[in-house]
């Protein structure tokens, strides 16, 4: 059963125990919509792990390449089956599963709102670096030195900041990361509403976001980050028990592999958090629905997207 939203702006608690309500009550047909998924995740990370990074069997290769595109298949039709059970209650196609047109609206919504994530993140990150050379150079032109004259690259001026600088450093960061942030609740309804609507909405689905950016960022956050302690948790807790790293691979520079503990970490968490796209998908799932939901709501009553948040 799917909480009704009862408020015009976004409650942000509501919304993360919707979320979770939603996983909690349809866990068994999230499960089984996510096997076919899972299946293929899983062998793509068995043949990655027997590979050892490397594909140079063309076979095998060519292995990797079709599981690799049945997995990024069946992950459209575990999330199109997700939110078409969250957003509109229905249950039709084998399992809540189907191969049509929602799927494809589903890969091209993901595609335009990953190129758009990806644009506003070069964009920050070029503005922190920008940020970070200048406060730099600033603090080697304290200390007396030429870093032209001296060859020195910013890995080595950076060894020049003092607290302050670090301190404006950070804060730039924090901007750059803030912004992403924002963007992601901005571009968060446009799968809910693509399934919704029938038809492809990114841009189209900005307005519904208007008024309550922060919100449905804190929403997202606050479902997001337990779930990703729970999940690293309960890796590493596997790891202890196994007394090895099952979805370590070493990390390929080139034709060389090197041992980068904190990138080969990361590379091991999304693996893992890959694994649990059965939690994962339906949670999100839950949680855009109801946003969705509360938002079409607020529209409809005629309720500008500008108006001031009031609850939790």
């Amino acid at each position: 059963m799917n909480p009704t939203p009862t408020t015009t702006s976004v409650p942000i608690l509501r919304s993360v125990m919707a979320g979770y309500a939603f996983a909690i009550s349809h866990w068994r047909r999230a499960a089984v919509a996510a096997a076919p998924y899972m299946l293929a995740y899983a062998a793509q990370l068995v043949l990655m792990q027997s590979l050892g990074g490397a594909t140079a069997n063309p076979l095998l290769a060519m292995g990797m390449f079709l599981l690799s595109l049945v997995t990024v298949i069946a992950s459209l039709a575990l999330s199109a089956a997700c939110l078409r059970m969250a957003v509109l209650g229905d249950y039709s196609g084998w399992h809540s599963l189907k191969a049509g047109a929602d799927e494809g609206r589903i890969f091209i919504v993901s595609l335009l709102v990953a190129a758009l994530t990806l644009l506003v993140f070069i964009m920050a990150f070029m503005f922190w670096a920008v940020v970070l050379g200048s406060i730099a150079a600033g603090a080697m032109s304290r200390a007396g030195i030429d870093p032209e004259a001296e060859g020195l690259e910013l890995v080595d001026a950076m060894a020049y900041l003092g607290a302050a600088d670090w301190a404006v450093a950070g804060v730039a960061g924090l901007a750059a990361a803030a912004l992403l942030v924002w963007l992601s609740a901005r571009l968060a309804l446009a799968l809910p509403a693509t399934i919704a609507n029938r038809k492809i909405m990114v841009l189209s689905a900005w307005s519904l976001s208007g008024g309550n950016a922060m919100r449905i960022a804190a929403a997202l956050l606050l479902t997001g980050l337990p779930l990703l302690a729970l999940e690293v948790g309960l890796y590493e807790l596997i790891c202890a028990i196994l007394g090895s790293r099952p979805l370590y691979l070493p990390v390929p520079v080139g034709s060389e592999q090197i041992n980068a503990p904190a990138l080969a970490a990361a590379e091991e968490y999304l693996r893992w958090n890959g694994l649990m796209a059965f939690i994962n998908v339906p949670v999100f799932s839950g949680l855009y629905a109801y946003i969705y939901r509360n938002r079409t709501a607020a529209a409809a009553a005629g309720d500008g997207a500008g108006q001031h948040p009031s609850g939790i």
